[in-house]
Parts: C-alpha cells; sequence; structure tokens
C-alpha cells in the first residue's frame, strides 16, 4: 500500500484520540510487522496536533533562486569592495550562493576587491613594463650586487679592523 492511504489512517486514528503507538501495532497487527513505525506515526501526530491537515509531503532540498549571472556581475563590476554578505542581502540569498556565482562568472576575492581571475591585456602590459624596469635597473646599477642574505646558521660579518690585520700582518701586536 502507498504512503497516502497509510496517512489517511493516521488521521483517522488521530481523530478516534488514538496514540501514535497503539495506531502503530494496530497498522503492523493488520498489514505486517515494521509497515506503521511509531516515530513516523508520531511525526504525523504533531503535524495534525498542529492544524496542519495537509497530507502530502512538504518540498525539500534548496529553493530555487532566481539571481542571474549578469545581475551579480554587473552589482560586483559596478562596486568592486562589496561584501558577499552585502551583495547577498541585496538577492535575498546566502553567501555561499553569490560565492558560487562569483566564481562561476571568473571572479575571485583579492584583499578588499573582487577581480577578473584571467588578466587583461593592459594587467599584463603592466606587468611586461615592470619587469622591464627592473632589469634595465639591474643591468645599470647592479643592485643585486648589494644584497647580502643569510639564514639562521651563519651570517656575513664585515669587520673592517680584521681585514686590515690581514692585509699588514706586521703591524699586529703580540
Amino acid at each position: 500500500m502507498e504512503n497516502m492511504k497509510y496517512r489517511y489512517i493516521y488521521e483517522c486514528e488521530f481523530y478516534r484520540g488514538t496514540s501514535a503507538a497503539e495506531t502503530a501495532r494496530r497498522i503492523n497487527d493488520v498489514y505486517g510487522a515494521g509497515v506503521g513505525k511509531e516515530s513516523t506515526i508520531r511525526f504525523w501526530f504533531q503535524r495534525f496536533c498542529s492544524g496542519n491537515s495537509d497530507l502530502q509531503n512538504q518540498p525539500r532540498g534548496r529553493p530555487e533562486t532566481k539571481v542571474e549571472h549578469k545581475e551579480v556581475k554587473a552589482i560586483v563590476e559596478a562596486d568592486t569592495s562589496q561584501s558577499t554578505s552585502k551583495i547577498a542581502a541585496g538577492f535575498g540569498v546566502s553567501d555561499k550562493t553569490v560565492l558560487i556565482y562569483l566564481k562561476q562568472i571568473g571572479k575571485v576575492k583579492k584583499p578588499k576587491r573582487w577581480v577578473p581571475h584571467e588578466l587583461s591585456e593592459s594587467n599584463l602590459q603592466t606587468r611586461v613594463d615592470c619587469c622591464l624596469t627592473l632589469l634595465n635597473r639591474y643591468n645599470n646599477e647592479g643592485i643585486l650586487n648589494r644584497i647580502i642574505t643569510c639564514d639562521e646558521k651563519w651570517i656575513l660579518y664585515d669587520n673592517r679592523f680584521a681585514l686590515v690585520a690581514m692585509a699588514e700582518p706586521r703591524q699586529i701586536l703580540p
């Protein structure tokens, strides 16, 4: 027998004043063991008690959102400093939904701004110009020769006195 028929029986037993345990026992006696679970019958009795006599299942799952990718993209590009919470509140959806949409349209979060994941031609050209400037500076000034690096095991110690003493060993007193 399908669930709707059992639900009619639950409703009938509820209005007769039978308990959920007694209803489960009666249904299992008539239709076979394990057909009517007491927890399921108790759920339906609570529903009837609250005034809801609808025997259909309530829709489950995520509600469909009616947010277009174009709308989200337009709002983000209009003001890149908006938070996902602010955008979500504007559309009436969760923050996670906004994050999913932003990922789908190719936006990534950088500090305080949403920027395209792919660089534009002007961004790429700016990077090339910066690199060329640094290379020219290196070739002209040799800035990398002035950098001293060290790690936690050793450090370069520049002692001018020791260099002078090594250059002129005769001047060192015993």
